[in-house]
Order: C-alpha cells, then sequence, then structure tokens
C-alpha cells in the first residue's frame, strides 16, 4: 500500500532547508574597539546597538552580552541603550607586558 502523501517522509534537503532558515536568524556578531590606555571608569567606548544596526530592544531579546577574554570584566554593555563603557580600568603592563603590539 502506497503511503498517503501527508505520511511521506521530507526529503533531506528539505529539512535540511527547513534548518538553515530557522537557525539563520541567530548569529554572533565580533567588535573590535580601541580603548585609551586607562581610561577612566564609566568612559564611554562605543554604541554597540548603532554599530550592529540594532536598537536596544533587540539587543535586550538578543541578550547581548560582553565575553571577556580573561578573568576580569573589563567593559559593561548597557542592554537598553547600546553603550558600551569602560567598568575596571585597564593597565597595559597588567595586560600585556612587554608585548608589543598590545591587543
Amino acid at each position: 500500500m502506497k503511503p498517503r502523501k501527508s505520511e511521506e517522509p521530507l526529503p533531506v534537503r528539505a529539512v535540511a532547508l527547513i534548518l538553515v532558515l530557522c537557525v539563520s536568524g541567530v548569529r554572533a556578531e565580533t567588535a573590535r574597539y580601541s580603548v585609551p590606555e586607562e581610561a577612566e571608569r564609566g568612559s564611554f567606548v562605543a554604541n554597540i546597538a548603532k554599530d550592529l544596526g540594532l536598537t536596544g530592544e533587540e539587543l535586550l531579546a538578543r541578550q547581548a552580552r560582553v565575553v571577556p577574554e580573561g578573568e576580569k570584566q573589563y567593559l559593561q554593555l548597557n542592554q537598553h541603550t547600546g553603550d558600551l563603557v569602560v567598568r575596571e580600568q585597564m593597565d597595559r603592563e597588567e595586560l600585556c607586558g612587554q608585548s608589543e603590539p598590545c591587543l
């Protein structure tokens, strides 16, 4: 007996296309900014929302966050405004030692 149309399995390509379309709305963005050496706590660095073409509400909905590479969280993101500010003063020698350039 031949299965009805509604019972036929989806071809693998159709399933892959559906997955790509569902996941395509989720993406990660990487942004790099320069911060003056020993910038004071609370100093404005950039507006992430503006740079990524998003609103503060979209940042909040997407749970945008700053992910530090080291132990300390030097920057802070206001998810409502998109403003990125210095959370903790940075010391070049502490971060990079004698290596050049310091990134």
